[in-house]
């Protein structure tokens, strides 16, 4: 019965998710709601349905019973087989419930993709995901059963290596190519107008609709990372706005800051879990607490920082330029929860009036 279950759920919860998300689809597109809406929406859904699909074959010890169906141990090293088994289901179950609501996305986002194309790149997106927890999970596995330690230097690792390989890791999850001369230099010309300076250029396929643009890599090494459709659509002065708050958010450090919060976070937690200096409840409540402040200052300075690295823009290329340039793209960047609590950016909406009315023109500290 084991590869019935998997299967069962495999299949089952792809179907569900993938019904899910085109009835979810259908009813925002009714409503003519924002692209930045619909894209939260489905993201939302196939995050959703990959976490059902994870809990079930969890919950059911569907991934040991398969490893067992075939004659193969249960036990470690082997159960980290079972796991592997089980990030890829979810990155499909994802991909499936992604592609639901796909018809619907060509029509809000005006464009012209193939379903082929569209899963594949899904699906490549998932499967690193995938990858990227089954490693983390797989390490504190050997950290606990062979250092015997609590899993903190684990969380340590994987940060340095989030900073490190910030910039191979993006382009291993998507598809970047190498500008061709004239692209290269026009970048060359607009880094320079925008005080941005940056190791290499790698283009991203924007689908002709997405203008994502992002700074990795470590000091020295960093990695200017844009999508084709920002360079088709936009004129080298919204560009050079879009690349001048970059280079203002990298002189601040936005980027190490959340990276060293969400650790600092992490570690605490793991801190009072693994030596507990009041017992186990009390010790967990209190390390948490902390985390939660230190979650909480982090993200209040993360803002504090985007505000300033907008300034910072706006001093380099011009106060007008850079809202445009903002406001020019806003429903074309993924700003994920920008704006909400629970995230280290501000709403796009406020960035813009902001930078129209000139109320955090005293802040900068470029």
């Amino acid at each position: 019965m084991a590869p019935v279950t998997f299967a069962g759920a495999l299949v089952g919860v792809s179907l569900l998710g993938a019904g899910w998300s085109r009835l979810s689809a259908g009813r925002l597109e009714r409503r003519d709601a924002s692209v930045q809406r619909f894209r939260q929406r489905v993201r939302s859904n196939w995050l959703y349905a990959a976490i059902l699909f994870v809990g079930i074959v969890w919950w059911t010890n569907a991934d040991r019973a398969l490893l067992a169906a075939v004659g193969l141990p249960t036990d470690w090293p082997w159960a980290a087989l079972g796991w592997a088994l089980i990030g890829v289901g979810a990155a499909v179950v994802a991909t499936v419930s992604y592609m639901g609501a796909f018809p619907v996305a060509r029509r809000v986002r005006d464009a012209d993709m193939g379903a082929g194309a569209a899963a594949a790149k899904m699906f490549r997106y998932q499967l690193f995901i995938a990858a990227l927890v089954f490693c983390v999970v797989t390490v504190l596995q050997v950290e606990f059963r062979v250092l015997e330690t609590s899993g903190l230097l684990t969380l340590l690792a994987f940060a340095a290596a989030a900073y490190v390989f910030s910039a191979p890791l993006v382009g291993v999850s998507q598809t970047t190519t190498v500008p061709d001369d004239a692209t290269r230099e026009r970048l060359d010309r607009l880094c320079d107008r925008a005080g941005l300076s940056v190791a290499r250029v790698r283009l991203l396929d924007g689908g002709g609709h997405r203008s994502d643009h992002l700074v990795r890599g470590p000091i020295g090494r960093k990695t200017l990372f844009l999508t084709d459709s920002l360079l088709d659509r936009y004129d080298d002065e919204t560009v050079s706005a879009l690349l001048a708050v970059d280079a203002g958010r990298v002189a601040r450090f936005v980027y190490g800051l959340r990276l060293f919060t969400v650790t600092a976070v992490g570690a605490f937690v793991f801190w009072g879990v693994a030596w507990p200096p009041f017992g186990f409840a009390l010790s967990f409540l209190t390390f948490a607490g902390v985390g939660v402040v230190l979650l909480v200052t982090g993200e209040y300075a993360s803002k504090r920082l985007i505000y300033r690295a907008d300034e910072a823009a706006a001093e380099r290329v011009g106060r007008a330029a850079v809202a445009d340039a903002l406001d020019a793209t806003a429903d074309e960047v993924d700003t994920g929860r920008a704006g909400s609590r629970l995230s280290f950016e501000p709403s796009l909406a406020s960035r813009i009036e902001r930078l129209r009315d000139g109320s955090g023109a005293g802040e900068t500290d470029a």
